[in-house]
């Protein structure tokens, strides 16, 4: 909700300070290339320092320079000051990611990053709103008002925040509690991403042929007891258990140049990260190409603003009632089909003359994000390491971040060029391409993951 300065700092350049059309967009697009440094440091130093600190201190900084910026009055500066705003304020994006990666169960992480996303997109729904309220007062109000509700908003991520190293603790203490709970996770995964063996009961997963790969798991532990053994045997593991839960040494730094050579090394997680970007170059053409379409088709902002309200009013009303439908499929076939229906909208377009046409098909491609965004995260969180989930999210939010960037020049170039329903078409093309890669890959990811979750019961 207190992220509405940037969607209104193009006006506020222009009618404020007076600046040239043509150059506010350049230096309100100064934020956005901070953002790219951002996310790509962001996700890294919360590996090294912890989410906490990231998360906390991105925040406040952000307030900081939201202070900053309402006295700045020469559009130069403005723009150096963004390009510091954007880096500082997507630091936190990654980190939170990961963060919702370290605390909530493996089976639970569907369902958690749809909320998360659920919740970013009421956020954006009604803080443009606030905002157009202050503007009416002062377009300087709206600084101030950003900067009180990230320092509240910081205050209570300060209160509850519950940092996942102070969890290990516990996992130490009681290590066989952690391999049931690892072996209950990796058969969540295999059967949310679809591997045969298992079967699903009303009371959750049930493994059939699933169960030898976690016996055999377990089974290499040295904690783990023999059922067949006395009592004197799983008194004496007991004891060695305590003894090397006493014995643990203390937790190495973690090495960001390591952690950056494994995920670019990853090739499960990489195919992902080009898929998205290919899907998000198209995706943002909703916020580039589409705005442009309209006007020449003799629209403006009245029409292109409800259909954004479209989907986020949609986003709002469905985004969790879908988690039902989510639930019973695997990630791979809710990002594939997620595809299909937002290239369905995007073809929908190709022969809109009218608003009817395009409110249609902004509800079809709304549809399709609907699964997309949320399930994307939580496939990223499912491929990192536990010790580089920072910098995967990182490099994963790094595509937004382009995206945002690159989108318009795309857009603006086959517009001018070809028109807008040689977008539309281009689009339609990249979805269809990008759900059949995700197709291709399925089986890389459902391996990566797997491979994670040995590492974790094996550490």
């Amino acid at each position: 909700m207190g992220r509405f300065v940037i969607s209104f700092m193009s006006m506020y350049l222009v009618k404020d300070l007076h600046v040239d059309a043509g150059v506010a967009g350049t230096i309100v697009s100064m934020y956005g290339f901070g953002g790219i440094v951002g996310c790509l440091f962001g996700g890294s130093l919360s590996d090294r320092f912890g989410r906490q600190s990231m998360i906390i201190g991105g925040e406040i900084g952000s307030a900081i320079m939201l202070i900053v910026l309402s006295f700045i009055g020469d559009p130069f500066v403005m723009g150096a000051m963004l390009l510091v705003y954007g880096a500082i304020s997507s630091i936190p994006t990654p980190a939170v990611a990961a963060y919702i990666a370290d605390v909530v169960p493996v089976r639970a992480q569907k369902r958690a990053y749809t909320l998360q996303t659920w919740a970013v997109n009421f956020g954006f729904a009604i803080g443009p709103i606030i905002a157009n309220q202050l503007v009416k007062i002062s377009y300087t109000l709206m600084f101030y008002a950003e900067a009180i509700i990230l320092v509240v908003a910081t205050v209570m991520l300060g209160t509850f925040f519950h940092e996942a190293r102070k969890l290990a603790e516990h996992d130490v203490a009681s290590p066989s509690l952690v391999i049931s709970s690892d072996a209950s996770s990796l058969s969540s995964v295999i059967s949310s991403e679809g591997e045969a063996g298992v079967e699903k009961s009303s009371l959750g997963p049930t493994v059939s042929a699933s169960e030898d790969l976690s016996a055999s798991l377990c089974s290499g532990r040295d904690d783990v007891s023999d059922p067949r053994s006395g009592r004197e045997d799983r008194d004496a593991s007991r004891s060695t258990r305590d003894g090397d839960a006493a014995a643990v040494a203390p937790e190495q730094p973690v090495s960001m140049i390591a952690n950056y050579r494994r995920a670019l090394a990853d090739w499960p997680f990489m195919s992902m990260v080009v898929l998205m970007f290919a899907y998000t170059i198209a995706y943002f053409q909703l916020t580039s190409g589409l705005p442009i379409a309209l006007t020449q088709l003799g629209m403006g902002t009245d029409q292109y603003s409800v259909l954004l309200t479209i989907n986020g009013g949609i986003l709002c009303l469905l985004q969790i009632p879908a988690l039902a439908v989510f639930n019973r499929m695997s990630n791979t076939r809710v990002l594939v089909l997620g595809m299909l229906m937002t290239a369905v909208g995007y073809a929908f377009q190709i022969g809109a003359t009218s608003w009817h046409g395009f409110a249609i098909a902004a509800v079809l491609w709304t549809l399709g994000e609907l699964g997309t965004f949320p399930i994307a995260a939580t496939t990223v969180a499912s491929l990192a390491p536990a010790d580089a989930r920072g910098t995967y999210q990182g490099l994963y939010n790094l595509v937004w971040s382009l995206s945002n960037g690159a989108a318009p020049l795309v857009g603006g170039w086959i517009i001018g060029g070809f028109g807008s329903r040689t977008l539309w078409i281009c689009c339609t093309i990249m979805f269809l391409l990008v759900a059949a890669g995700l197709a291709a890959t399925k089986g890389a990811r459902e391996r990566a993951v797997a491979r994670n979750l040995r590492e974790s019961l094996a550490g």
